[in-house]
């Protein structure tokens, strides 16, 4: 009976106008949690499958550095087959073209699983080989072969060598280790990889074994390989953990989406409430008691939920389908796949969350009584439950999708700092212009004064609307400038050319070559590839709890920095840097940031390995970059004395300006020096720029999410007072004011309410990016003034629109309707 009375309830209610509101608020949300894990569970199943699949051996093991012999001989032991490849990044080049390459060198056993597939013929079909090239020939990918205009049969000068072209490459069985690079590929024999003189080579080793084997490899690996990376066909994806990674930012990102919503749904529930509330006295009136009714609304706001989540799952299926679409230029056969698991726990954390929304309005219905009936039921004022349990529902989303601490606390600060700047600014113009205009008449004066009257709604409508318009103007004029700030900072101070790895024997032969070519060393700097294993005595991984972009990069070789002076790019922020002719070689600068994001501190032990040898460092100091003679800098410094432990030659990092006639004798370098890394700075900028596209489609599609509820918002908070504000309207009517007047002054109040909300949006993306411009880059933000007033009058013009359409029914009033309200 209670069931078909609760049915019945909703029904009747379904098309009002504030349920319809909720249930459209409440179905905005599913729709994004849903798409955000329906996308993220089709990826993941995708690349656990094609980890069965494409993984090319049983176990792989990965690192910088090569194996022992007695190390070797351990993987001989156990397992059955074993190949040794190892994976340099060169330059090949082809007349006066060039080309940056991922190069494979593979021995007579590659591969131990599967087979390449290689055409002999430029339009042939592949043909299933079990072994890689002979020595003398390479084998290089479709896009290599067209990119340096190749032909079949020709031959490649490399390094101290030539090389013989037969063969286009068209699949490597463990092509999946490469993290879906699009890097262009190249094939050789292990036995050429001497003509190429390659540095920072990595090192794989690709085992077959039966799972006994297996299980005592690994636990050999983890315990005498520390600093090697171990895959099988049950560790997980190389990629599952990013994907994880961008799940959990974009979850995190939602905060500001739940807390629009709850704004809205308690502006838009407030004459739902109180609708409630005389049912609720009603039924008590006549026997029901409190338990009853509380099960009558909440069998009321479940069917509600339900009903918007039926669309929105559809809906979210469509979107996935559609997103997924996209990335199969990246991951072919990538299709939505249903995870029953993942779809639930979507579906269990959103029922929470909008519960926690609903419990105020379940405290005031457990305290109606039946007296209410005949006096004027209390209305939502009690600020502290309304928008505490709110802020509690906001830190359950922080807690499901927080997995960094640093990002979780820089996300959290902007989107504060910006809802702060705004109150701030809403609550000095509103009160500087009612004060201004206190003693004055006219429409201002009293414009002023009835916004100022209801500073909560209004100022609920200009955070919506400010968050919503600096998202955008954070989307489409911040992402354009840095790239244009960026590439310019970076041609004045470090020429037009970088070098990003180049060994002394190089060095000496860009120096001869930059005279003869009258280009420019702007400058070089020194460094070692080190790969961090141990902070205070754990291995990086037992003592990283948390996924990073520092742990993500520090899993790799990183740079160590080697020098007396402190570079002039450099300044220490805590700690004390070494002095000169200090004899401890065994101190460390760590950058700040790093510091932060790993939860290093002074005095922490880190141990590196460098070439083949474990070097221990005390972490003394920490430094940030400064605005310099360029932009390279590095994570971690160490002294110079730090060479004679080592006593091995450095690599070096700098950059050239080069005459315009010098890019067309590069070819000459690469030819002599293939494993020469050399990108200019024009090719730094197109990658910024692809990954800024990539930022740009995915915030898009975010503010795209902003702009509806912002707009949900304003729905919400005009119905909410629309009561009033036909009152206001009427009695203004009254007093001898026309219609005109009337649509005027709300012209007025939305004007103020668009402009606050742009200027609002306008200041706090300068104030972001200028703390973006300052800790990422060390350079001040120049934003296109332009782009942003064309922004804010655009802004303004939309939110006027919206806010003019959604209040259009307040002023459908009469001097007879306001009798009647009043009587």
């Amino acid at each position: 009976m209670l069931i078909l009375f609760v049915w019945q309830l909703f029904r009747q209610q379904y098309h009002q106008a504030d349920v319809r509101l909720i249930r459209w608020i409440q179905a905005t949300l599913m729709f994004f949690i849903l798409t955000l894990s329906l996308t993220s569970s089709s990826i993941q199943t995708y690349l656990a499958n094609n980890l069965q699949q494409m993984l090319g051996s049983d176990l792989v093991i990965s690192q910088n550095q090569a194996l022992t012999d007695a190390q070797l001989s351990k993987l001989h032991q156990y397992a059955q087959q074993l190949s040794v490849s190892q994976l340099v990044n060169v330059t090949l080049t082809n007349d006066h073209y060039w080309q940056t390459v991922q190069l494979k060198a593979v021995d007579d056993l590659y591969p131990v699983q599967g087979t390449v597939q290689v055409a002999f013929e430029t339009d042939g079909q592949g043909q299933s080989l079990s072994h890689g090239p002979k020595s003398g020939e390479i084998w290089v990918d479709s896009r290599l072969f067209s990119s340096l205009q190749l032909t079949l049969g020709q031959s490649l000068d490399i390094g101290h060598g030539q090389l013989k072209l037969t063969g286009l490459v068209r699949h490597e069985p463990d092509r999946l280790l490469e993290g879906h690079s699009v890097a262009m590929r190249a094939l050789v024999h292990l036995d050429d990889l001497s003509m190429i003189q390659a540095d920072n080579a990595r090192f794989r080793y690709l085992l077959t074994g039966d799972e006994s084997e297996l299980n005592t490899l690994k636990q050999w690996a983890t315990t005498e390989l520390v600093t090697a990376q171990l895959y099988d066909k049950h560790s997980g994806h190389p990629l599952s953990l990013f994907w994880q990674r961008v799940e959990n930012f974009v979850g995190l990102a939602s905060v500001l989406l739940f807390l629009m919503a709850a704004i809205a749904i308690d502006q838009a529930g407030r004459r739902q409430l109180i609708s409630q509330q005389r049912f609720a006295a009603v039924c008590l009136a006549m026997g029901s008691n409190k338990l009853q009714v509380f099960a009558l609304s909440f069998g009321q706001w479940l069917l509600t939920v339900i009903a918007g989540l039926l669309p929105a799952t559809i809906l979210a299926w469509g979107a996935g389908y559609l997103i997924l679409e996209q990335m199969q230029i990246q991951f072919t056969d990538l299709t939505v796949t249903w995870i029953w698991a993942d779809l639930f726990s979507s579906y269990a954390l959103l029922l929470a969350l909008l519960a926690i929304f609903q419990i105020p309005n379940w405290l005031v219905m457990v305290k109606v009584t039946p007296a209410q009936l005949i006096r004027q039921m209390a209305s939502l004022n009690h600020l502290l439950p309304r928008y505490g349990f709110a802020l509690f529902g906001v830190a359950v989303v922080v807690f499901v999708y927080s997995d960094n601490g640093l990002l979780t606390a820089m996300t959290l600060s902007a989107m504060a700092a910006t809802l702060i700047l705004m109150m701030v600014l809403t609550w000095l113009v509103l009160r500087l212009g009612y004060t201004v205009t206190s003693r004055a008449t006219g429409m201002m004066a009293f414009g002023f004064y009835m916004v100022k009257q209801r500073l909560l709604s209004k100022s609920i409508q200009i955070l919506g609307v400010g968050m919503c318009a600096t998202l955008l103007l954070f989307t489409l004029s911040l992402m354009k400038d840095i790239g244009q700030t960026m590439e310019s900072y970076t041609r004045e101070h470090d020429g037009n050319l970088m070098i990003t790895q180049a060994n002394e024997q190089q060095v000496q032969d860009i120096r001869q070559w930059s005279a003869q070519t009258g280009s420019d060393i702007r400058q070089l700097k020194p460094f070692w590839y080190g790969q961090l294993s141990h902070v205070n005595g754990q291995t990086l991984v037992e003592f990283a709890t948390g996924p990073s972009e520092s742990l993500a990069s520090l899993q790799k070789p990183i740079r160590l920095h080697f020098s007396i002076k402190q570079a002039n790019n450099n300044q220490t922020v805590i700690g004390q840097r070494w002095k000169e002719g200090d004899a401890d070689w065994q101190q460390v600068s760590v950058e700040q940031e790093v510091m932060t994001d790993m939860g290093l501190k002074l005095g922490d032990q880190l141990r590196f390995e460098v070439a083949g040898q474990s070097l221990n460092f005390e972490i003394k100091a920490s430094h940030k970059y400064v605005p310099g003679k360029g932009s390279i800098t590095f994570w971690f410094n160490v002294p110079q004395s730090t060479m004679n432990k080592l006593q091995m030659p450095p690599l070096y990092m700098g950059s050239l300006e080069l005459a315009g006639t010098a890019w067309g004798q590069l070819a000459e370098l690469w030819q002599r020096h293939p494993s020469l890394r050399l990108i200019s700075v024009r090719e730094l900028t197109q990658r910024f720029d692809d990954t800024l596209s990539i930022v740009i489609m995915l915030v898009s599609g975010f503010s795209l999410m902003i702009i509806l509820l912002a707009v949900l918002v304003i729905s919400a908070s005009v119905k909410g007072y629309e009561a009033d504000e036909r009152k206001k309207n009427a009695l203004l009517i009254s007093f001898g004011q026309s219609r005109l007047t009337c649509c005027r002054l709300s012209l007025f109040e939305w004007l103020l309410t668009s402009l606050i909300a742009s200027v609002g949006a306008i200041l706090g993306t300068y104030l972001t990016a200028q703390l973006i411009y300052q800790s990422q880059f060390g350079i001040n933000y120049k934003p296109d003034w332009l782009w942003i007033i064309a922004t804010l009058l655009v802004s303004a013009l939309v939110v006027c629109s919206a806010g003019m359409i959604a209040n259009r029914s307040s002023l459908k009033f009469s001097v007879g309707t306001l009798l009647r309200s009043i009587g």
